[in-house]
């Protein structure tokens, strides 16, 4: 998959329908935002990128230190909880709906900071270690 495939991998990337949902529906409050990963075994970085190789969930590491603190200011990150998934407690088991590596739960104070962050040049450039990291990913938008 080539660079320009994953940025319109509606798997990884938001809609502009969904941005649009996001920006003009829901409550001025906190937003939480729970993430469910799946990881790649090794991360597929595009050449151009010249980064060493590394786990999928290490490249995700990189990109999750961009939101949490390298554009902190902006997004006012808190993340609440950032753990692995230790089994499938109900649910059939090895099927892709269940088959997750890591939850994150994220609250931002607003969707604006949320919105802020993804317009954001730093933000952007990390996501190279996003689509490197992942094989797959959920995203439900919560009332904070």
């Amino acid at each position: 998959m080539t660079n320009v495939d994953r940025t319109i991998d509606r798997s990884i990337d938001p809609t502009a329908d969904q941005v649009r949902a996001l920006r003009d529906h829901g409550s001025d409050g906190a937003v939480v935002m729970l993430n469910l990963l799946k990881f790649r075994d090794r991360a597929d970085y595009p050449d151009a990128a010249g980064m060493a190789s590394c786990s999928g969930a290490e490249a995700y590491d990189r990109y999750q230190h961009a939101f949490t603190v390298t554009v902190a200011a902006i997004s006012q990150a808190e993340v609440l909880y950032d753990g692995p998934v230790e089994q499938v407690f109900i649910g059939m088991a090895g099927t892709p709906e269940t088959d997750w590596d890591k939850v994150l739960i994220v609250r931002y104070p607003t969707r604006r900071h949320f919105l802020a962050m993804m317009a954001d040049a730093a933000y952007r450039e990390a996501l190279v270690h996003r689509y490197a990291g992942l094989a797959r990913t959920v995203l439900l938008q919560c009332g904070g």
